[in-house]
């Protein structure tokens, strides 16, 4: 388990990530004494996240539906040469989004996992 202070500093590094606001609470000291903060940075991070994907995905076409179409004509027909130069357009937007968003992910579920056992923690104690 990272210590508060370690955990504060991956808290920050993602937010960064996420493109958070300069004055977003996220940026700033979370109590981690109290689970009221933990939860509403859990929150926080979470809208983040999903905020990131909806602004940072780019607005080309979708891959998989252009291959779809690809496969509705015969090899080397003009159509077919046409939707493989589209499919190679959306792909060369999608997949530096998709690398960068595995690795936001993966750091997400781990600060988030983090933020829950402190919580958890927090929940155990007497009162």
């Amino acid at each position: 388990m990272l210590s508060s202070d370690q955990l504060q500093e991956r808290i920050s590094e993602l937010a960064v990530r996420l493109h958070v606001p300069p004055d977003s609470y996220l940026l700033g000291q979370i109590e981690f004494e109290d689970p009221e903060k933990i939860k509403l940075c859990i929150d926080g991070l979470t809208l983040a996240f999903i905020s990131y994907c909806y602004h940072r995905h780019p607005r080309g076409e979708n891959v998989y539906e252009v291959m779809q179409e690809l496969e509705k004509y015969p090899e080397g027909s003009p159509q077919a040469q046409l939707l493989e130069e589209r499919a190679e357009t959306a792909a060369a937007l999608e997949i530096p989004f998709i690398v960068k968003f595995n690795g936001i992910l993966e750091d997400y579920y781990c600060v988030r996992k983090e933020l829950e056992q402190f919580l958890a923690d927090l929940e155990d104690l007497p009162n």
